[in-house]
């Protein structure tokens, strides 16, 4: 089987890890190779056979303040839209995902093939593959002109904090609910702290909280991870499942 995975960020490479579990083989990669940079605000929510330990690495801590209602309008600038605020005050496992990233670039880093993959090169692609995996924005690829198809969400920005020292073995995520502050969400995962928010700061890097699509452009190609299913709630150990099941899986990952 040819499998081509599209995007080399986490998400990417984990779907080209659960393709060599599969199959067997290895897939061909095809992105801009450069590698992303975590900023601390992501971990894995489960384990990943042969590239994670099989326990838990850490136990991350979920705490809110506020109200549903205050959380829900400062990130998506409407009280009643949709969120996980029922899901931010309990215990969650995690894995430490930058180490898993590191991992995972240096076994596949010369598997990468170095070109930007847009919608003119994609047929190519497909022809030459038996099996097109896709991490890249879904908006990238959408054939639909003149707006006709929709891509909900919102943008924030992300900014690295200094490591507290007395906090540095903590993983703790907080989410503010609180409509006098400015910011939603402060992190220490991963042994990085970061502080987010949906109004631009100084020296933060910018993200885009998504939500849904209707767009059904290229159905031929699996679409895996957050970026490319564009839904709210995606993980990244989704991407690895959903490569597996596109290889054939039939035993639970």
């Amino acid at each position: 089987m040819k499998v081509a995975i599209l995007g080399c960020g986490p998400a990417g490479l984990l779907c080209a890890h659960a393709v060599l579990q599969e199959t067997g083989e290895r897939p061909v990669i095809y992105s801009r190779k450069a590698k992303s940079y975590i900023p601390g605000s992501q971990y894995l929510h489960e384990a990943i056979p042969d590239l994670t330990s099989h326990y838990p690495e850490c136990i991350v801590q979920y705490t809110r303040m506020g109200t549903r209602e205050g959380y829900a309008g400062k990130v998506y600038g409407d009280p009643n839209h949709p969120c996980g605020w029922e899901n931010y005050n309990q215990l969650y496992p995690g894995w430490n995902l930058i180490h898993a990233y590191d991992l995972l670039w240096d076994y596949w880093e010369d598997n990468i093939t170095d070109m930007e993959v847009t919608a003119n090169n994609l047929p190519q692609i497909i022809k030459n593959s038996d099996l097109v995996i896709t991490t890249l924005p879904a908006p990238d690829f959408c054939l639909a002109c003149c707006g006709i198809h929709k891509f909900g969400g919102t943008p924030f920005w992300i900014k690295p904090l200094p490591l507290p020292s007395e906090d540095e073995h903590r993983n703790i995520c907080i989410y503010n609910g609180n409509e006098e502050d400015w910011w939603y969400r402060w992190s220490i995962l991963g042994d990085r702290c970061s502080i987010e928010a949906t109004i631009p700061m100084p020296e933060a890097l910018r993200g885009y909280k998504v939500t849904e699509t209707d767009c059904d452009c290229w159905p031929e190609v699996v679409k895996a991870g957050r970026w490319a299913t564009w839904k709210h709630g995606v993980l990244l150990t989704d991407a690895y499942k959903t490569a597996k099941e596109a290889c054939g899986a039939t035993s639970p990952v």
